[in-house]
């Protein structure tokens, strides 16, 4: 099925809501975003989002009004109705990570002197989170064993192929596709588009076991034990675990010490001599918790936006 234009309806919401701490949405927009439409997708100030509140599709449309204070306007993608008020304002605060203490975070931060330039650096980056666990471990496998640029087109080509795409303000905002959706693929679906036959199965296999247990929606424990939990699934190694739990479940304290950009990064700020192995990165990221997560977060940013 192919990914259809649509036109939101005149439903909408609007809401202001407080961050703890600052927050800038041109840097919240940048980092580790899997589709180029979705960097393009801040104009005039506005960050936009396709997105999914307790099953609805809505396009949100985020705006500063002070450091640490965001203006919204939500509004039904198709015949829908918004879901209460209060679910939505539960669900953007989780999706703008807006009750990260971004504060204590830079406080932390400012005791080593490697990772100190990261706050002024970057002051009020948060995560943008995916809507739903499934989705960032469906975009991590399709990460795994290839280079950015052909990742990036395998996870547009799936968008294009099953996703639905909203033209809003001259924008296209891509929605990814629904657990019921993937779940009713071949396990080889996606092979069509050049995924492997592994990629493929994993992520219609993940599908599947979401939807037929939804408890893996619910997760408590620590952020270890969430990720080892997450490696029993087929498909999912540690790396696609820690990087799923960080951008699927706002985790903060999950170190995804075998990517390679990290691992970059980590060179350069420690000014290390050669490139360190994923062990030598969990060594060093010890000292960074509870912000593992966060500080990969904030390093990764600095990779990708790097002159």
């Amino acid at each position: 099925m192919n990914a259809q234009p649509s036109t939101p309806n005149p439903q909408r919401l609007t809401l202001r809501l407080r961050s703890n701490g600052p927050t800038d949405l041109a840097r919240c927009n940048q980092p580790v975003t899997e589709n180029q439409k979705d960097r393009e997708a801040y104009l005039d100030g506005t960050l936009y989002r396709a997105s999914r509140i307790d099953g609805v599709p809505v396009v949100i449309r985020a705006r500063s009004v002070a450091t640490d204070e965001l203006a919204f306007e939500v509004s039904a993608a198709e015949d829908s109705p918004l879901p209460a008020p209060e679910v939505v304002q539960a669900a953007l605060k989780r999706k703008f990570s807006l009750d990260l203490d971004l504060p204590a975070f830079y406080r932390f931060v400012s005791r080593f002197p490697q990772l100190a330039p990261l706050a002024a650096r970057q002051n009020g980056l948060r995560p943008l989170l995916k809507d739903s666990l499934l989705e960032a471990l469906c975009l991590a496998v399709a990460d795994q064993q290839v280079n950015v640029a052909f990742a990036a087109r395998l996870k547009h080509r799936l968008l294009e192929s099953y996703g639905r795409c909203y033209h809003i303000d001259g924008l296209d905002l891509w929605l990814f596709p629904t657990i019921d959706e993937l779940a009713a693929l071949d396990p080889h679906a996606l092979c069509a588009l050049q995924f492997t036959r592994n990629k493929s199965s994993y992520i219609v296999g993940l599908a599947r076991q979401f939807l037929a247990d939804p408890n893996w929606a619910i997760h408590t424990g620590s952020d270890d034990e969430i990720v080892q939990r997450l490696c029993t699934l087929r498909g999912v190694g540690r790396w696609t675990a820690e990087y799923a739990a960080m951008v699927g479940l706002g985790l903060v304290d999950t170190l995804p010490a075998a990517d390679i950009a990290l691992m970059r990064m980590v060179q350069q700020v420690y000014d290390l001599a050669e490139r360190p192995t994923d062990s030598q990165v969990r060594e060093i990221g010890r000292n960074w918790s509870p912000w593992r997560g966060l500080v990969t977060f904030y390093l990764w940013y600095l990779e990708d936006t790097k002159d």
